[in-house]
């Protein structure tokens, strides 16, 4: 008896290493074998660090496109659109996920950094058109980018009142955007050949209630959201449905008009995400320091751009903080400056130039060169 229990436990160590060396946990770097500035992490899905970059970081530096330059006039762009999923809102209605793409036309680059953008809203209302300024100035850079539209809406919520509702219902709202912004990289990905993009460079935009959605995706797991909202999976499914398939890469995150991640902590130094932050410090939507999700007093607790920047500083990540000593959620800076400033954070970002750099406005206040 106790020789066959050896047996079936021996059998299980076996199993277990040889599903362990399935994904492979330590990253090969670059292919020019230059510092990888990339940073990794763990949410509910497969973000593999061995993908081979069509783009290795050095010829992303190297090269006229992707600063601030515009290397493209708008008539040389080229612009799709479709429906990369469809999902079941609040209200248990069918609703199509719409996206529209922009990207160089007759390109001569076949794989291009990709950047997903996601709009604002406060999880009920806004649509992707009002991100496709930025996207097309991206694209007149060199980059392919596309806007989305996500699930919108919650129990007790309006457009004349958000804060109708419940935290929990609340969350939800967060938990279906981060679902179907997982779709859509996945969709993208799996059409990268059609859309040329490069599945190891990709950036994740987002506009107040979009960048509240980018951050969750980064720095939440279905764990997280379960102490927020307990059921909530069972209740929506996973956080990342598709999580076995079509890995990826995120290199930054892009951010503008306000910030919020519901805990600093998510924030560690596994996962910590090179980031540009626009806020202004008298947000009164989403707290520049700390306060409440959409400054409702009855949903959870939320942290802002100041503090998450302070996180970063803390495990030495590269970081662009843009801050307004005005009061109001909507920013005074123009769409071409955060284009141009999100360019100019990723070009640094590829030319090992890691910053940490802090702007009141358009003055400098602190550029610390990280080693």
């Amino acid at each position: 008896m106790l020789k066959q229990l050896y047996w079936t436990y021996g059998l299980v160590i076996l199993i277990g290493m040889i599903a362990s060396c399935r994904y492979p946990a330590s990253d090969p770097g670059p292919i020019d074998g230059g510092n990888d500035t990339t940073v990794p992490n763990k949410p509910d899905t497969v973000i593999v660090d061995t993908i081979p970059a069509k783009n290795p970081d050095s010829s992303l530096a190297n090269t006229a496109r992707f600063g601030a330059d515009k290397i493209f006039t708008d008539i040389n762009l080229k612009t799709s659109e479709g429906v990369f999923d469809t999902a079941t809102d609040y209200r248990g209605k069918a609703t199509p996920l719409k996206f529209k793409f922009v990207a160089p036309n007759n390109d001569t680059l076949r794989y291009r950094p990709f950047v997903l953008m996601l709009h604002e809203g406060a999880f009920i209302f806004g649509d992707l058109d009002n991100e496709m300024g930025m996207a097309r100035g991206l694209a007149q850079r060199g980059y392919a980018a596309a806007s989305i539209n996500y699930r919108l809406g919650f129990n007790g919520a309006s457009e004349t009142f958000a804060c109708g509702g419940s935290g929990q219902d609340a969350v939800r709202a967060v938990y279906r955007a981060v679902q179907d912004t997982y779709a859509a990289i996945h969709y993208f990905v799996d059409r990268a050949e059609e859309f040329g993009i490069d599945t190891r460079q990709i950036m994740l935009a987002g506009s107040s209630a979009g960048a509240i959605t980018v951050t969750a995706l980064v720095y939440m797991n279905e764990a997280d959201f379960e102490a927020l909202a307990p059921g909530i999976t069972k209740a929506l499914g996973r956080l990342d449905p598709q999580a076995e398939d079509s890995p990826f890469r995120v290199r930054a995150l892009l951010t503008q008009m306000g910030y919020g991640i519901f805990r600093s902590e998510y924030i560690n130094a596994s996962n910590a995400m090179p980031t540009v932050f626009f806020q202004r410090i008298g947000d009164n939507v989403l707290p520049y320091y700390g306060g409440t999700f959409l400054s409702c007093p009855t949903y959870p607790g939320m942290v802002g751009a100041k503090v998450a920047s302070d996180q970063l500083k803390k495990f030495k990540i590269p970081l662009e903080l843009n801050f307004e000593n005005l009061e109001g959620h909507h920013l005074s800076y123009p769409e071409e400056y955060v284009v141009g400033r999100y360019a100019g954070f990723m070009k640094r970002l590829w030319s090992q130039n890691p910053r940490q750099i802090t702007n009141n406005g358009y003055k400098t206040v602190e550029d610390v060169r990280l080693r």
